[in-house]
């Protein structure tokens, strides 16, 4: 793998160095990334799932049934459905969610309730100097998309780091 949520010594070694005890300690890595990343390097050795060795996983993120894996650009269209069934079936989650690693809100949210559509994403210049986001969804879609409207809110700002407000039309 070309990048990995720790160090890739201590992935395989299960040692963590000062550097990921502390990203660990902070909450920024958890448990499950270092062991998602250890089976990930496992995998890349077999034959069927060579293509890990071109693939960037930055985080990942247990979210009840569902799990959100960060890779990296264009890294979507590497990863087939082989791999997709054993992540399902080895961490027994329903959905698996691919999002691409990026400080831009439209894209993060629109992985996040796909196959809905995102109406419009407005940038608001508060009087503070921030920037926050307003995005709105459809109230037809409200059922489908996995997420309620505050989880969405929490995603994106742990995946990019924008604040968001979401509102159903």
């Amino acid at each position: 793998m070309k990048n990995l949520p720790a160090c890739k010594t201590c992935v395989n070694s299960g040692f963590l160095c000062s550097s990921c005890q502390e990203k660990l300690d902070t909450e920024i890595l958890t448990q499950f990334e270092l062991d998602l990343a250890k089976d990930l390097l496992v995998l890349e050795e077999e034959e069927q799932f060579s293509f890990l060795k071109n693939i960037s996983f930055y985080k990942a993120i247990d979210f009840e049934d569902v799990v959100i894996f960060v890779i990296g650009k264009k890294d979507k269209l590497k990863i087939n459905q082989k791999l997709i069934n054993w992540l399902k079936e080895t961490y027994e989650v329903d959905e698996l969610i691919l999002v691409e690693q990026t400080k831009n809100p439209r894209a993060a949210l629109e992985s996040l309730i796909t196959p809905s559509k995102l109406i419009s994403l407005n940038e608001i210049f508060l009087a503070t100097g921030d920037v926050e986001f307003k995005g709105v969804l459809s109230k037809n879609d409200k059922d489908a998309i996995l997420f309620t409207k505050e989880e969405l809110e929490e995603l994106i700002v742990e995946l990019t780091g924008n604040t968001i407000r979401i509102e159903y039309q």
